[in-house]
C-alpha cells in the first residue's frame, strides 16, 4: 500500500497513540504505547533512552507499528506499519519532535480541557521530568517499509 493513500494519511492524522512492538536481544517481544508525530516520510516517538522500546530498537531496528483511532471504536480500520527504526538524542531532533508534540496533544482544545482536567498530577510530572532517573529524552525514527491498511473487529459493548 501507498503510504500517500488517503486513508494512510486519514489513520496516521487521527490516531493519538502507536503501539510499537520491538524485539529484545534475545528474541522477547514487546510492545509499548507512545505518542508520535509524523513528518518527512517518517514517524517519530518520544520516549526516554533507558525504556525498553528505545534499548529494543538499539538492539534490533526491525519494528512493527500499529495505529487505529481510539476515539471511534467502531472503526474497523487499522493501520500496520513494518520498518527500521533508530533511538535519536540529538537535541535538534528532540525539540523538533517535542514542538510537534505539544501541538498535537496539548495545544488543542482537547488536549488543553485534558491538562486542566489533571492539573494535579503536575508535580508528580514534574518530579519524574527533573529526577535523573528517568534517562535521556530520545526519539525513535522509524522509517516505513510496509504499510498495511488491515481491518479489525469493532470494540463491543458487553453489558452484564
Amino acid at each position: 500500500m501507498n503510504p500517500d493513500d488517503p486513508a494512510v494519511v486519514e489513520i496516521l492524522r487521527r490516531a493519538m497513540v502507536a503501539r510499537i512492538a520491538t524485539v529484545s536481544r534475545n528474541g522477547r517481544p514487546h510492545v509499548n504505547p507512545l505518542y508520535f508525530v509524523c513528518g518527512n516520510g517518517r514517524i517519530y516517538l518520544g520516549t526516554v533512552d533507558r525504556t525498553l522500546a528505545a534499548l529494543n530498537v538499539k538492539a534490533n531496528p526491525r519494528v512493527t507499528i500499529l495505529f487505529n483511532i481510539e476515539r471511534e471504536p467502531n472503526d474497523e480500520r487499522a493501520l500496520r506499519i513494518y520498518g527500521n527504526a533508530v533511538v535519536r538524542t540529538d537535541l535538534k531532533i528532540c525539540r523538533w519532535y517535542l514542538r510537534r508534540d505539544y501541538r498535537k496533544y496539548i495545544l488543542t482544545p482537547r488536549g488543553f480541557a485534558n491538562s486542566l482536567a489533571h492539573v494535579r498530577l503536575l508535580p508528580l510530572v514534574r518530579r519524574f521530568v527533573t529526577s535523573g532517573e528517568k534517562g535521556q529524552e530520545c526519539v525513535l525514527e522509524v522509517r516505513p517499509e510496509v504499510v498495511e491498511l488491515v481491518t479489525t473487529p469493532a470494540a463491543r459493548s458487553y453489558a452484564p
